[in-house]
């Protein structure tokens, strides 16, 4: 089934809700909820042996800010991001 942009860019926003907030905060993703949101949204790295350190690397490239937490924002640019590396 094709989504349309609009659809994928609401469901993008669904998928940050859904893990955002569990420590109460619902306008960023801790280190845990992010690990947690990569772990069972993008199944092949839960097969990699680098896991660990890809999930460092990852989480150190979104947060732009370096205060330990993404926002809506730094998600959005960082799927942008990925987005780009995969049409290359």
């Amino acid at each position: 089934m094709a989504i349309n942009l609009e659809q994928m860019a609401m469901h993008l926003n669904v998928i940050f809700k859904k893990y955002a907030g569990k420590d109460g905060d619902c306008s960023s993703l801790n280190q845990n909820e992010l690990c947690e949101m990569a772990l069972k949204e993008f199944p092949h790295l839960c097969t990699s042996e680098k896991k660990d350190a890809i999930l460092n690397g990852v989480i150190g490239k979104m947060d732009m800010d370096g205060d330990k937490k993404v926002t809506f924002e730094e998600f959005a640019l960082f799927f942008a991001f990925i987005s780009i590396a995969l049409h290359g």
